[in-house]
């Protein structure tokens, strides 16, 4: 068996040593970029089954249907011992696969800006609106930002993937604000469950609530939030996330709530630090008089609302962006509607 190596350091030997020479002097710039374990570095061995092997992203001005042909008949079958072949040829979902024919390779050929659009539904190159910012999945934004390039000769890709790096200040603040209002909206569920004698309910509860802390956790810290395979993984090693487990693995009402609130205290502490907003007690407090502790999430989403310099984005509904609205996997996975339900939601009733 070939041995396993990180998908983008076999991607960037790729495009330096069998794709690069067939271009010859043609323009473009060459990146791996986009969907795929490999692009955010959580690739393993498992994942070399499918849509993971010798790929990248060309991105040229050119006629395509040459330059794709071209590569097909002169790349080699193998590299480095993986196949450069896959299949089934067109389909949303490849593997790698060897072929006695031409190969088809899992090269995408586009123009920059035109790759861009399908990506995130418009193109950042020519400046970003709130509402883009907005519109667009944190996953897509982890997906262009992350990877790596290995060809930019005119600075394009970089540029973009520069003015992505993050959220400026209003948006940031504004999501912010949205992440700690779903937490304000359960804070109090997963204890009232358990009093009530519903134990699965809370644990249930308390998972939900372990995911919202885990996105405003890395919101806080300047990282997409990835889709739910990889984000607890995606956390960075500290005494939020090891708090912020411990809700999972406790094994009564008290110890999950305790565990949530230190984690979220920690989080507290670490909004007043970043000034995004006024800075807050970072304590728990009793849920009114029934004993159990809660953040009061409400009030830390409220100062960064405040806070909030656009008068619009202030006025606008504490609904955020679009992975705040929705889980659908084929909405967020759609620009279009993506843009169309956070216009909608960011309406006054």
């Amino acid at each position: 068996m070939t041995a396993f190596r990180p998908g983008l350091e076999l991607s960037r030997l790729f495009y330096t040593e069998a794709v690069r020479p067939l271009l010859g002097d043609l323009p473009h710039a060459a990146a791996r970029l986009g969907p795929g374990s490999d692009v955010l570095g959580l690739d393993t061995p498992r994942s070399t089954d499918h849509d993971w092997g010798p790929r990248l992203e060309l991105f040229a001005d050119t006629d395509i249907g040459p330059l794709h042909t071209m590569l097909s008949e002169r790349l080699p079958k193998r590299f480095r011992g993986w196949p450069t072949h896959f299949e089934p040829p067109g389909a949303r979902v490849r593997s790698m696969a060897d072929t006695d024919g031409p190969v088809d390779h899992y090269i995408t050929i586009s123009p920059f800006p035109g790759w861009c659009r399908r990506m995130l539904g418009f193109d950042p190159a020519g400046g970003l609106t709130t509402t883009d910012w907005l519109c667009t999945p944190w996953q897509r934004l982890a997906e262009l930002t992350g990877g790596a390039v290995f060809h930019d000769p005119d600075q394009t890709l970089s540029r973009v993937r520069e003015s992505l790096r993050w959220y400026p200040a209003d948006v940031w603040r504004y999501v912010l604000a949205s992440q700690w209002q779903r937490i304000a909206e359960e804070e109090s569920f997963p204890p009232r469950a358990a009093e009530a004698g519903d134990e699965h309910g809370a644990q249930v509860l308390t998972a939900r609530l372990v995911r919202e802390t885990a996105r405003l956790q890395l919101l806080l810290t300047r990282h997409w939030p990835l889709y739910p395979k990889w984000l607890l993984a995606a956390l960075p090693a500290g005494p939020a996330t090891w708090h912020l487990t411990s809700a999972l693995r406790a094994g009564t009402a008290h110890d999950r709530s305790d565990a949530l609130c230190t984690t979220l205290e920690i989080l507290a502490e670490t909004q007043n630090e970043l000034g995004l907003a006024a800075e807050l007690p970072p304590n728990r407090r009793e849920f009114f008089d029934r004993g159990y502790p809660v953040i009061g999430a409400a009030r830390f989403a409220e100062a960064l609302r405040t806070a909030i310099t656009d008068p619009g984005l202030r006025a606008r509904p504490l609904t955020g962006s679009i992975d705040q609205l929705t889980d659908s996997v084929p909405l967020l996975g759609n620009p279009a509607m993506c843009r169309a339900v956070t216009a909608a939601a960011g309406q006054s009733p």
